[in-house]
């Protein structure tokens, strides 16, 4: 009988043969790569190669993605159903949703599904060049038939999202199986989304990127976001979109630029909403609103390019061209402190007649509400900074003013009014009373503005200008529909007459961006005392 090994021996059968084995059990699995094809493809095979495709996106969810994993769906391919995305990529390794082959998008038809992707309790993960579609159809996976995403993403477990990113995009025809009450133009809308993130999980969701998709014709919100952080939205194009195109509520930290949006409030389809701004952020803090182009926006109410609806903080609205917006330019509701519209061109906004086609609000250019919601005490907004905006209205449109006599610190300077047509002084439309006008308003800051006539400010405002200057400003081509058009060639009138901004009276904070900015709304440097409106003139060399 052969004598037990020795200590010793053990020791080197364990270095030798143990760690190895241990070694290869806890190392991570190499990344895989999965295939969708929905005419090859086959739900028994192992979806690693093109020619093992799987075939329906219910495979998907019986997967779970790991970190460096990729999906990748055939292009031309159709599929019916829900993709349902639960992974756990790093930034190193990020989960990718992606296609392969030649040919158009692949399609995600989700009628009679609750969303078209949905991802829930993920993190660094991108899904990029989809079609989807989700247009009616009875529930068929027991979803509210009152609800319809093109993509959702959400806390399904309450563990929250991070680093999701949304790119390159199509999505269209969302609308849920029935109706629901809201505020839109009828009783009842169909209240289908393109893109929501949602956060809510016990961990704080943050860091999403929605990036170069196009939306179009959907029931209700183009992208909907409600409980989040870090947030960026770059590039994007919606049309015909029936409520608001851009909806941000309970938002911290977001970044919306190089937008197009043609038609928020949308009555296309006879189910869309029909009532819409095309962006309008809630209870939202430091957000940053810039070189977008907000268009034809529609519907009884509100219906701005871009509106400040109320319990926000520090939201800059800059570089933006805003145009024929029926609602109007300048929306701050009530509870809203340092928040800014700067070096904007809105061109025609405002044209809306309360009582005229069901409206229930008069178009205004400018407007500041106490509103804070039905049957709560009115209050502010506070601090609300109002420079260096070119406004042109055609001598066709009547143009509203309202300031709410609960604003406490506004200042308006350096901006260029020219407003053709008639104006008016109106009460605030979210009262159920008759507004008070008039009387002194709470540290304001109003001059250097130019004015096309000195009739353009309404009787009744609780203020005068200061300084006012009056002349026409010789734009390019006013009544033009691009920025260039509102270049001043009346150099005189507009060239060193603006103001140095600086904060208002018992405001520490002014903006967190800073007050004086480095360029105007083209680009070109702004330079010792500021012109009057959106785009500055050469500096002239002797």
């Amino acid at each position: 009988m052969m004598p037990p090994p020795s200590g010793l021996a053990v020791l080197v059968l364990i270095r030798r043969w143990i760690y190895p084995l241990l070694w290869l059990w806890a190392a991570p699995l190499p990344a895989a790569v999965y295939h969708l094809d929905s005419v090859s493809g086959r739900d028994g095979q192992d979806g690693l190669t093109p020619g093992s495709a799987w075939q329906s996106l219910a495979r998907v969810g019986e997967t779970k993605l790991a970190a460096g994993d990729r999906l990748r769906l055939k292009r031309g391919s159709h599929f019916s159903g829900t993709l349902r995305i639960e992974a756990r990529g790093t930034a190193e390794a990020p989960v990718l949703i992606e296609t392969y082959g030649e040919g158009c998008l692949p399609v995600i038809d989700a009628r009679g599904f609750w969303a078209g992707v949905e991802v829930g309790d993920s993190t660094q993960v991108e899904v990029r060049d989809l079609e989807i579609t989700a247009d009616g159809g009875e529930p068929r996976d027991g979803a509210d038939p009152r609800q319809r995403f093109g993509v959702l993403v959400h806390a399904r477990d309450q563990r929250g999202n991070t680093h999701v990113t949304l790119k390159n995009l199509y999505i269209h025809d969302v609308y849920p199986a029935e109706p629901s009450g809201h505020e839109g133009a009828r009783a009842t809308s169909y209240l289908g989304t393109a893109i929501a993130i949602r956060g809510g999980g016990k961990e704080r969701s943050s860091h999403f990127l929605v990036e170069g998709c196009r939306i179009e014709r959907t029931g209700f919100k183009a992208i909907d976001l409600s409980q989040i952080q870090l947030v960026r939205i770059i590039g994007n194009t919606m049309k015909d979109i029936g409520g608001p195109a851009i909806q941000p509520g309970q938002v911290e930290d977001l970044v919306v630029r190089g937008n197009v949006v043609d038609g928020s409030g949308s009555s296309l389809d006879p189910r869309m909403h029909a009532r819409g701004s095309g962006i309008w952020p809630w209870t939202s803090k430091r957000v940053l609103i810039e070189k977008n182009r907000f268009m034809h926006a529609r519907g009884k109410a509100d219906s701005c390019g871009i509106h400040i609806d109320f319990n926000c903080e520090d939201v800059v609205v800059q570089y933006n061209l805003s145009q024929d917006n029926e609602g109007g330019f300048i929306e701050i509701l009530g509870n809203n402190r340092n928040c800014a519209y700067r070096y904007n061109i809105s061109i025609n906004d405002g044209a809306r007649v309360k009582g005229v086609n069901g409206a229930d609000q008069e178009g205004k250019v400018l407007w500041t509400s106490g509103y804070v919601g039905s049957k709560r005490p009115r209050s502010g907004p506070f601090n609300s900074y109002i420079y260096n905006n070119t406004i042109y209205v055609g001598p066709d449109s009547r143009s509203c003013f309202s300031i709410a006599p609960t604003t406490d610190g506004l200042l308006i300077a350096n901006n260029i009014f020219q407003v053709m047509g008639r104006t008016q002084l109106v009460a605030g439309d979210q009262e159920r009373r008759t507004e008070r006008q008039g009387g002194s308003l709470a540290r304001k800051v109003f001059r250097n503005n130019l004015y096309i006539s000195a009739t353009v400010l309404p009787t009744g405002l609780p203020f005068a200008d200061e300084n006012p200057i009056f002349g026409d400003p010789h734009f390019i081509h006013a009544g033009g529909l691009k920025a260039e058009d509102y270049i001043p060639t009346n150099a005189d009138l507009v060239r060193d007459r603006g103001v140095e901004i600086t904060r208002l009276a018992g405001d520490a904070i002014g903006l967190r961006l800073g007050l004086r900015v480095a360029t105007d709304f083209l680009g070109n440097p702004v330079t010792g005392v500021p012109d009057l409106g959106a785009i500055e003139l050469p500096v002239v060399t002797k």
